[in-house]
C-alpha cells in the first residue's frame, strides 16, 4: 500500500486546487516548509517543528510566511518555480482550523520525511 507521501503526490499531480483533509494539508505545509529550509540552510530544518506548537492552521500559515521570507529568497533554487507557487497556494488557501494533539503528532511524523513534493511534482 502506498504511504501518505505517495497518496498526496498523486493528488498533486492531478493539479488539485484545494486540499480537503487537515492531514493532507499538514503534510503539504510541513513538507514544503522543510524543502524550503533544507534547500538553503539544511542545518536549520528543525525550525519547521515550531508548527507542532501552533494551535491552528492560520498560525502554521504565518510560520510558512516567515520561512518563505527567511529561507525562500537568496539561494533558494525554487524561488521562481511553478511547483513552489503551486504548493504555496495550497498552503495559503486552507481555512482556519484548530489543531488537535493528534494533528501535532502528525506534524512531527511528517517532518521525518526526506522526500519533497517540490522535487517530485
Amino acid at each position: 500500500m502506498n504511504d501518505i507521501f505517495e497518496q498526496i503526490l498523486q493528488k498533486l499531480k492531478q493539479h488539485i486546487t484545494t486540499v480537503d483533509s487537515i492531514e493532507d494539508w499538514l503534510f503539504i505545509a510541513v513538507n514544503t516548509m522543510k524543502a524550503i529550509v533544507v534547500n538553503t540552510h539544511k542545518e536549520e530544518a528543525s525550525v519547521v517543528l515550531k508548527a507542532a506548537d501552533m494551535e491552528s492552521t492560520d498560525k502554521i500559515q504565518q510560520l510558512y510566511d516567515m520561512i518563505q521570507g527567511r529561507y525562500g529568497r537568496e539561494g533558494f533554487s525554487f524561488r521562481n518555480d511553478r511547483r513552489y507557487y503551486y504548493l504555496s497556494s495550497l498552503v495559503a488557501r486552507y481555512p482556519k482550523t484548530e489543531l488537535t494533539d493528534a494533528d501535532r503528532d502528525k506534524i512531527k511524523e511528517f517532518f521525518g520525511y526526506d522526500r519533497y513534493f517540490m522535487y517530485e511534482l
